[in-house]
């Protein structure tokens, strides 16, 4: 997996017309709200085989950068 296939994952949960850009947000997405939040999760941790579930951090990760930071930390984003 990698960035840009975690952007198209949260650009499908926030079912977004528009690309989601790694600087997007919950502060400059409309739709990125509580529930999109547990879509988003739900729709990585479906990608990784059930390895983001173990993430704590990605609870409180409310934005493309802090997600794609998070896995990457955790050795779940390719470069």
């Amino acid at each position: 997996m990698n960035k840009e296939q975690i952007l198209t994952l949260i650009q499908e949960a926030l079912d977004q017309k528009e690309p989601v850009l790694i600087t997007d947000s919950s502060q400059n997405l409309e739709p990125w709200d509580s529930l999109a939040q547990l879509q988003i999760l739900m729709k990585i941790d479906q990608a990784t085989d059930g390895k983001a579930a173990n993430i704590a951090e990605l609870a409180i990760a409310l934005s493309a950068q802090s997600i794609v930071d998070t896995l990457s930390a955790h050795g779940l984003i390719d470069g």
